[in-house]
């Protein structure tokens, strides 16, 4: 019998332990072709990013990922809220880019 739940309870918690973080998407700070955008590219580009920074924020807070990561594999969760961290400022930076490259054309 022990050779059977072994492997069962071995699986679970490897299962655990690298399902415990949840990445998120990172954005490239300068794309090709970023100067080329127009101005409503651009706009869309920053609601694009809008949307991917909410989706980082939601992997933060109680999921069910985080929640099993506490109660299984803590630096599971400090993993995901380094990486969401990451994540934003990749995100910040890209806004600020395609920000000037918006100034430069007069959007």
């Amino acid at each position: 019998m022990k050779k059977f739940i072994l492997p069962i309870v071995s699986a679970i918690t490897i299962t655990f332990v690298l399902g415990g973080c949840a990445t998120s998407r990172k954005v490239h700070v300068v794309q090709a072709g970023d100067n080329k955008l127009s101005c409503s590219q651009l706009q869309a580009e920053l609601v694009r990013l809008d949307q991917a920074e909410q989706d980082v924020d939601s992997k933060k807070g109680v999921t069910g990922t985080n929640v099993a990561s506490a109660l299984f594999w803590l630096p599971g969760l400090v993993y995901t809220y380094y990486d969401a961290g990451q994540a934003i400022e990749a995100i910040n930076d890209r806004r600020t880019s395609l920000t000037k490259f918006s100034n430069d054309k007069g959007c």
